[in-house]
């Protein structure tokens, strides 16, 4: 992938890590689009990085994601670079059911549904783009789990190994 000439949407880019891959690739001179849940967030981004754009988008929600690929393609339709960071992790205690399926099933919900169906989304669109990116977001706790997060470790597995197939499916694609 160039590091710049882009148009790259970020779901899940509010804070941490991905707001900061989102600052630093717009001054690499690419057009950001940032994702997230909450309106005041994407109002501040918007704010205090003039030039990143913002869209609501609930990455645990078929229906959100469906709207705000439909507003992204709109108004960036040179979008080419989908980078899926949006993710949670939460300490489960997997000794009694109450201790961790609602976490795992959030976990689950967030960090594998949402990444694949934010691909779903785009996919159709990236590979009509002379190059294009889809980039995902895996853990070294894919391969050292901590003992704390088990559906977390199991999501960044999956997540690495859905990669991992996407690449053998798109090789030979625009798409990489």
């Amino acid at each position: 992938m160039n590091i710049s000439g882009n148009t790259i949407f970020i779901p899940g880019a509010t804070s941490g890590i991905g707001l900061a891959l989102a600052v630093r690739l717009h001054a690499r001179g690419n057009t950001v689009i940032v994702g997230g849940r909450r309106e005041d967030r994407l109002t501040a981004i918007a704010g205090e990085h003039p030039g990143i754009h913002t869209v609501r988008i609930d990455t645990t929600d078929a229906d959100s994601i469906h709207a705000a690929s439909r507003t992204v393609l709109a108004e960036h339709p040179a979008l080419n670079v989908l980078i899926t960071m949006a993710g949670v992790m939460r300490a489960e205690d997997w000794t009694t059911p109450t201790g961790f399926l609602s976490t795992a099933e959030e976990t689950v919900e967030t960090n594998i549904l949402g990444p694949i169906r934010l691909i779903a989304a785009f996919v159709e669109h990236l590979r009509a783009q002379p190059e294009a990116t889809i980039m995902t977001v895996s853990s070294g706790l894919a391969f050292a789990p901590l003992r704390a997060t088990p559906s977390y470790n199991a999501s960044k597995a999956a997540i690495h190994m859905l990669s991992e197939s996407l690449r053998l499916q798109l090789e030979g694609s625009s798409v990489s």
